[in-house]
């Protein structure tokens, strides 16, 4: 019973995190006053969200992308290809040598976060939700949200990517 509150707060807090994300879907150019693509970007945002919402919980499958299982790259990659139509590679250092680099300051909803527990060299793989969260495939948790400034994250975290979707 309490693994299955835990699941169930941690479903909940997703939910709301994602309702309540502020700012804008992340692959996006910078532009002035074009409605298309704000509108292409809220319906972006939406389908993103329809994603994790399949993937969140999912157990943790090594080469895994799907919500019967998944790691992190495998994750990450579904996401995008599902919710944007984007072929991002199965693997973290792919993904991490992909994108535009952006500061820790700077994340916005749909970013990759990027961790190593040996030097500079991506070992693990997240998704920037907002509001410090993001979201991966723990290899001992499955498919969870976890802190940006949790202890260990804040540690072995080595940079963010932006996918842009244009």
């Amino acid at each position: 019973t309490h693994s299955i509150r835990y699941r169930t707060l941690f479903f909940f807090s997703l939910l709301a995190l994602l309702y309540h994300c502020a700012g804008p879907f992340a692959p996006r150019p910078y532009y002035s006053g074009m409605q298309n693509q704000i509108s292409y970007d809220a319906v972006m945002m939406e389908k993103m969200k329809e994603e994790i919402r399949k993937f969140y919980g999912a157990p943790y499958k090594w080469g895994g992308d799907s919500p019967q299982g998944t790691d992190c790259s495998g994750l990450i990659a579904t996401l995008y290809k599902n919710a944007a139509n984007i072929a991002l590679p199965h693997s973290t250092q792919g993904l991490f040598a992909g994108g535009v680099k952006v500061h820790r300051i700077d994340l916005l909803f749909g970013d990759l976060v990027f961790f190593s527990d040996h030097g500079r060299q991506a070992t693990h793989v997240g998704l920037y939700i907002g509001k410090g969260y993001f979201l991966h495939a723990s290899s001992t948790r499955g498919v969870i949200l976890s802190k940006m400034s949790d202890r260990y994250y804040k540690r072995q975290f080595i940079g963010a990517r932006r996918i842009e979707i244009y």
